[in-house]
């Protein structure tokens, strides 16, 4: 105990050694600055804007949503060059999540701001820390997308890139909406949300989104047999209500979502498996545009059930304090501050009378961001040392720079080259193992740690916004699952830090606004990662190398419209029955607005083209046609 206390009040000193300059600091933070609103922007606490980010970086707003035919934020997170939501795209079903830059669990999702990931997961195709479904796509606003190493900014699991979902807030009048739609697949949304503004300070608000969908293919299990698992149902709810006063805002978000498909066992596709999840957010803020805290805490709950047989009950519970200060040394700008976290996770099974585990782990981190002029560039510096103290496990901490040097010209036209290092934790999961799914834990495992490296250009203000990036990572550590076979249907595995990981390509967007009505957005992505196993040699990811998108937009009142395709090329299957054919999905929606009323006809794989995703078997979403309303009062 000593022991830790010890460590502990070294970090608390280190943070308070990084804040001293500032508060020394002979000329403070103007009163002018202080009263004007916070600007928080993914990527950097000191920026204003994403155009000021010294990094690949996409945002997607409530409008593109809305014009789109998307369906989830999995299928928004999709239009972003390479980002790939394809795997359990098909239906709500099973778990939603991306990859970036060929990483799935080192992917950082933030919410508001907020790290939003569990304590439970495996690694690898089915290792997501986050689930999308418990993300309302009614209830966002916008989303920042940053490519490259993020830990310095934001800590553990920010390796491929950070996602930040901002949701909506109040409006600044007394207003709300109804959303209704509809289409094949049984699929049907309807959502209502409201504010009401009580004083000028003082907007209460709140939503409720309710979700089904029903049949769907999700796999084919065999092309020569031609049988498929199927989803089979799915019924979500979602929640929110919060209240903003001044530099004050509170918001709750409750949800829970159920589904049942089939799945293949012993080559039988007649075994019926069922999820039921439950989540809680709550999160109070407060920004004046030089101070930002948050306390926040989140609760997902999940029961899988297997085969009808058994039920595995997955729980994740995490409270933190955020506290960051914008403050000048000299002439210097610096955001200094520091970032406390509790987790807790627990499995449990019901036919097992204790636990698998109940464990807990603290972060604490302190960190320091500055940005120094170099005649007309700019050198900007994030540092930030983690210290994580784990039950049952072996303590970690990391000290984690990003660099960046980047110059942009009157213009708007920035040229950067970035460096940054990367620490990704490993879960709870990986750390004590699931005795009814054979996995034994492993309380030595190491953090993933590597560098990325960025070079680029963007131009995200011109008239025809655009941007290109050349990137390169590596990473040292990484958490892969290795099996044995201990008798004809029982394996028994354990995640062990083998493998290396590295990986080059590179990125591009460009908007072309050619009319004032029409536009068309063109995006590219190449990817050629490679992965190692202990002395093996290097062998290629299962990722697909190409990523080409492009967007097609109409805009002229009353009419909006969208016609996207989407191709995914140079793919590598490793199970000979699955075809390894390119993927092409092709995506359209238009809408027609009058007055208050917002109608939109929405089509998902509108040749209806089937796809195999991965050696399972999994394949693309069925062609579905979605009709729309919106009222707004």
């Amino acid at each position: 105990m000593y022991h830790l206390w010890r460590k502990t009040a070294a970090v608390f000193l280190f943070s308070s050694l990084l804040a001293l300059p500032a508060f020394a600091a002979e000329k403070a933070v103007s009163a002018d600055v202080a009263e004007v609103a916070a600007v928080e922007v993914t990527g950097s606490r000191l920026a204003e804007s994403t155009a000021d980010i010294p990094a690949q970086t996409y945002v997607i707003t409530r409008e593109d949503i809305d014009n789109s035919a998307a369906r989830d934020v999995q299928d928004v997170l999709s239009k972003v060059p390479g980002v790939n939501g394809l795997l359990n795209s098909a239906s709500m079903a099973q778990d939603k999540y991306v990859s970036v830059r060929g990483l799935t669990t080192e992917v950082l999702l933030l919410v508001d701001g907020v790290p939003y990931m569990g304590t439970n997961y495996g690694t690898g195709s089915m290792g997501n820390p986050f689930d999308l479904r418990g993300i309302s796509l009614t209830d966002v606003d916008r989303i920042e997308v940053v490519k490259g190493a993020g830990s310095a900014i934001y800590g553990s699991n920010a390796a491929g890139g950070v996602i930040n979902i901002i949701t909506r807030k109040p409006s600044d009048k007394s207003s709300g909406s109804i959303t209704a739609e509809g289409g094949n697949r049984e699929w049907f949304r309807g959502s209502v949300r409201g504010t009401v503004v009580i004083s000028d300070d003082l907007r209460v608000f709140a939503g409720y989104t309710r979700t089904q969908e029903g049949e769907t293919k999700i796999k084919l299990v065999n092309p020569a047999t031609g049988l498929y698992d199927y989803a089979r149902d799915y019924r979500g709810n979602d929640y929110y209500f919060g209240f903003a006063n001044g530099p004050w805002a509170f918001k709750a978000e409750l949800g829970d979502y159920k589904s049942e498909w089939d799945n293949t066992y012993l080559g039988f596709p007649t075994n019926n498996d069922s999820q039921k999840n439950e989540y809680k957010r709550f999160m109070l803020n407060y920004a004046d545009g030089v101070n930002t805290g948050r306390v926040f805490y989140y609760d997902n709950n999940r029961d899988y059930t297997y085969n009808r047989l058994f039920t595995t009950n997955y729980r994740d519970k995490v409270f933190g304090v955020t506290y960051n200060r914008k403050q000048e040394l000299g002439t210097l700008p610096f955001v200094f501050g520091m970032d406390f976290r509790h987790e807790n996770g627990n499995v449990s099974v019901s036919t097992f009378t204790d636990d698998m585990y109940d464990k807990s782990r603290n972060e604490y981190a302190p960190y320091i961001e500055t940005s120094i002029p170099i005649g007309d560039a700019a050198f900007d510096i994030g540092l930030r040392y983690e210290y994580w103290d784990i039950d049952g496990g072996e303590d970690a901490h990391e000290f984690i720079p990003r660099f960046s040097l980047n110059w942009a010209n009157k213009n708007g036209l920035m040229y950067y080259v970035t460096a940054g290092r990367y620490f990704s934790m490993p879960s709870f999961y990986h750390i004590f193992g699931d005795e009814s799914s054979g996995v034994i834990g492993n309380p030595n495992l190491k953090p993933e740690k590597g560098w990325t490296y960025d070079i680029g250009v963007k131009d995200d203000t011109a008239k025809n916004p655009w941007n290109f990036n050349i990137f390169y990572m590596n990473m040292k550590d990484k958490i892969n699952y290795t099996s044995r076979q201990i008798s004809e249907y029982v394996y028994e595995g354990q995640y062990i830090n083998v493998d290396e990981y590295r990986a080059w390509g590179f990125e591009g967007q460009y908007k072309w606004n050619f009319h004032e009505n029409w536009s068309y957005t063109q995006g590219l992505s190449y990817l050629h990662a490679e992965e190692k196993t202990g002395s093996s040699d290097w062998t290629r990811s299962n990722m697909p190398r190409w990523d080409i998108s492009g967007i097609l937009n109409f805009k002229k009142d009353p009419w909006n419209a969208e016609l996207s395709a989407h191709y995914y090329g140079d793919r590598q299957l490793t199970n000979a029955v699955y075809d390894e054919e390119d993927i092409f999905i092709v995506n359209a929606a238009v809408s027609w607005k009058v007055d208050r009323t917002t109608i939109k006809l929405a089509c998902v794989n509108l040749f209806d083209k089937e796809f195999y995703l991965n050696n399972n078997g999994y394949i693309n979403p069925e062609r579905r046609f979605i009709l729309s309303a919106i009222y707004e009062f």
